[in-house]
């Protein structure tokens, strides 16, 4: 059986990736910061009691990760999907303040790279092991032809330099280091207007992790699987 952890699985895409890898017949390791107070993935837990398990994680507490590390130590982990992300509201340039873009980072960025390492021992037992950070298409260069969300779009920049990085590390053990871009999804991020469905999204997205190849690894792909912009 397929084990997957999902970081920020409580709602939005998260929720989404645990609900469909369930149904699919995966174990799903779903985490978020405070489970007790996630009441649809604790439904999902008791739907799908033998493989939704839910744990505690706060992506930025070292604590919290090699906790989370222990309890899965003697486990293959076949993919990480890195989701767990914030976007501050009402950014501008007139606004920045240095603590309130370093904690962005620290989520989106940082964090990603941190639980890759300390669950590097049980990727590394799984067979093609895949490790998936969803990025965004405001991470891209070559898009970035508008102002504002600055902390947001840098720390996505900065998480597709850590996908090409940890790539190259990582090659030797047959783990694919992949940046999702997961399109515009109405979520509480995307918004109502968002032109896809969680459910649409996702699984486009499980289409894509499910045909990843070496030389894929390192790569920037849509949720429908075709080379982004860097």
């Amino acid at each position: 059986m397929e084990r997957v952890l999902i970081t920020g699985a409580n709602r939005g895409l998260g929720f989404e990736f645990a609900r469909q890898y369930a149904q699919a017949g995966a174990a799903v390791i779903a985490t978020c910061r405070r489970p007790a107070e996630a009441s649809k993935l604790q439904a999902l837990a008791r739907e799908y009691p033998e493989r939704v398990h839910v744990h505690p994680l706060d992506v930025i507490d070292d604590e919290s990760i090699d906790a989370l590390a222990s309890a899965l130590a003697n486990e293959p982990l076949n993919i990480l999907v890195n989701n767990a992300g914030v976007s501050p509201r009402g950014e501008r340039f007139e606004n920045i303040e240095a603590h309130a873009m370093l904690d962005v980072f620290h989520v989106n960025s940082v964090a990603p790279l941190v639980l890759a390492r300390k669950l590097h021992p049980m990727l590394a037992r799984a067979p093609d092991a895949r490790i998936v950070n969803i990025s965004s298409a405001m991470g891209s260069l070559t898009r970035k032809d508008y102002g504002r969300h600055y902390s947001y779009a840098a720390s996505k920049a900065a998480l597709n330099m850590i996908t090409r990085a940890a790539a190259h590390d990582l090659s030797a053990d047959g783990i694919i280091v992949l940046a999702l871009h997961p399109g515009w999804v109405q979520t509480d991020l995307g918004g109502t207007q968002a032109t896809l469905s969680p459910a649409e999204s996702v699984a486009g997205m499980r289409r894509v992790i499910s045909r990843l190849r070496p030389e894929d690894s390192g790569t920037f792909l849509t949720w429908a699987g075709q080379a982004h912009p860097w």
